[in-house]
């Protein structure tokens, strides 16, 4: 059985669902289309693992204001440093995410943000992963449920589309 996954990722988080630690479910709808589901399974702690970012995108020593932060008599522009922090931090972010999706078969990054885009350019850098990259989604917040059900639901589509063609 082939290891899917789906990673959700904003600048808070990123939440990796793995479905091979899901029973399969013929009783869910598709939630895309509105309809009511029936009441779902417990969702085993396997089936998740969420990553906390460190990226701090507003980020304000004491004493700063807009443009300049202060020391002493002197002012000094604090937008390089806080840049090169940022880039750093969202590094080593997306650096503990490809750890996680190291070894997966299939995979579909979604989520809120812009960063998945750039997840998706940290790829790049290494083939074996990117070459398993399915698609990158827009997707709004979600539970933690939500994000497992949308997960489930995109890998049925994906099979029920492979399976007709």
């Amino acid at each position: 059985m082939k290891k899917k996954v789906g990673v959700w990722i904003d600048t808070e988080k990123a939440v990796i669902i793995s479905l091979d630690a899901v029973e399969p479910r013929a009783n869910v709808q598709n939630s895309f289309s509105g309809e009511r589901l029936g009441k779902l399974p417990k969702i085993s702690n396997d089936t998740y693992t969420i990553i906390s970012s460190p990226i701090q995108t507003k980020l304000r020593l004491p004493g700063d204001t807009k443009d300049f932060a202060r020391n002493g008599n002197q002012h000094y522009s604090t937008e390089i440093k806080n840049m090169h922090k940022l880039k750093n931090d969202k590094i080593q972010y997306f650096k503990n995410i490809l750890q996680g999706i190291k070894d997966v078969d299939e995979l579909v990054l979604f989520g809120p943000s812009l960063i998945k885009k750039e997840l998706e350019t940290q790829m790049i850098k290494y083939p074996q992963i990117h070459s398993r990259l399915l698609s990158v989604e827009s997707a709004d917040i979600m539970t933690d449920k939500q994000m497992v059900r949308w997960v489930e639901n995109y890998f049925r589509t994906a099979n029920d589309t492979n399976h007709h063609v």
